[in-house]
């Protein structure tokens, strides 16, 4: 019960420290505002020049709290269901995929609903045939569910090269560069309204079934026991961790590590309980990439890809948790 509460604690002031940071993401970039300024937008009282640049910066940092969540629970998802601390949507080739699945439908020139639908369906199928991989190696240890993810991360990238290659270099090829680096500095309030809900129901669909994260850790006997279907519920939450991959690829791009690095940092501070683990990884997440996209908005006159940025904050931070772990991850 005490760790219960401990963990309550700790959730609490993770919330309160993305609502900081938050108001602070909204006080800095090229033109920095002051807390009043903010303060006087959420009620209604800023003029109109100031109410448009924090209108634009709301917009996008409900955005970056979205994927950031989404990112992070698909990868504790991923981790949990396969029991191997490395796997992640980058790692297992889900990322690149919807890549290519995002920049097939650019190349037609299709809307943003497509867009997201195409990188949807190239998730999946990407996800399926890592698995499949993995299948027929068979091989139930971790190091080979890696191994297939990188053969299939490898097999898109070179169809991500070959669009590129006949992509128009004017104005195709930039938006397809645009998705690998990720950024969201093109995110507005009608791309949020049309990817922002899979992202938000995606992340609560994880939340309400974090139990059964717990349950699949178990054996297969134990677990039908208990009257669950294993494969079924598998097979749901890869489903739904693979959606939330995919859409975070259709509204941003691509974004390294968050994905990977933030299940552990969540762990680390409140345990393996799933029920516990995962909506701090949601929070986590959160501030993490909220952090990265404030930074690479800030710091520079042109917005910082994403990827760079936290492929800065994630190497030494997953560094320090493998000289932590060492051999436990995998």
């Amino acid at each position: 019960m005490a760790n219960r509460h401990r963990n309550i604690i700790k959730m609490t002031v993770a919330a309160v420290l993305l609502i900081v940071l938050i108001l602070v993401s909204m006080m800095l970039g090229r033109y920095n505002l002051s807390f009043h300024d903010v303060m006087n937008y959420f009620f209604n009282r800023a003029d109109s020049s100031t109410k448009l640049i924090l209108k634009l910066r709301f917009t996008r940092i409900v955005a970056v709290i979205l994927v950031g969540a989404g990112l992070s629970m698909a990868g504790a998802t991923f981790q949990s269901v396969f029991n191997n601390g490395l796997a992640s949507p980058n790692i297992l080739g889900v990322a690149t995929g919807a890549s290519v699945g995002a920049a097939f439908a650019i190349l037609n020139g299709l809307p943003i609903y497509l867009i997201e639908l195409f990188a949807f369906v190239m998730g999946v199928l990407t996800m399926f045939l890592t698995l499949l991989i993995n299948h027929f190696l068979h091989n139930n240890s971790g190091i080979t569910l890696i191994l297939a993810g990188i053969i299939m991360a490898g097999l898109m990238q070179s169809i991500l090269g070959s669009i590129k290659y006949v992509a128009d270099p004017e104005d195709q090829l930039q938006s397809i560069v645009y998705w690998e680096l990720g950024s969201f500095m093109k995110v507005d309030l009608s791309s949020l309204m049309s990817v922002g809900p899979v992202l938000l129901v995606g992340i609560l669909l994880l939340f309400f079934a974090r139990w059964r994260l717990n349950v699949l850790s178990l054996d297969e006997a134990t677990i039908k026991t208990i009257g669950i279907n294993p494969n079924l519920n598998r097979n749901l939450m890869i489903l739904v961790a693979t959606l939330l991959t995919s859409a975070a690829v259709c509204l941003c791009g691509v974004i390294g590590w968050v994905g990977l690095v933030v299940p552990h940092i969540s762990r680390s501070i409140v345990g393996g309980d799933n029920r516990n683990a995962m909506p701090m990884t949601g929070i986590t997440g959160a501030i993490l990439l909220l952090i990265a996209d404030t930074l690479a908005r800030s710091i520079s006159v042109n917005d910082i890809p994403l990827s760079i940025v936290t492929g800065f904050i994630g190497v030494p931070i997953f560094v320090f948790i493998l000289l932590r772990r060492k051999d436990t991850v995998v």
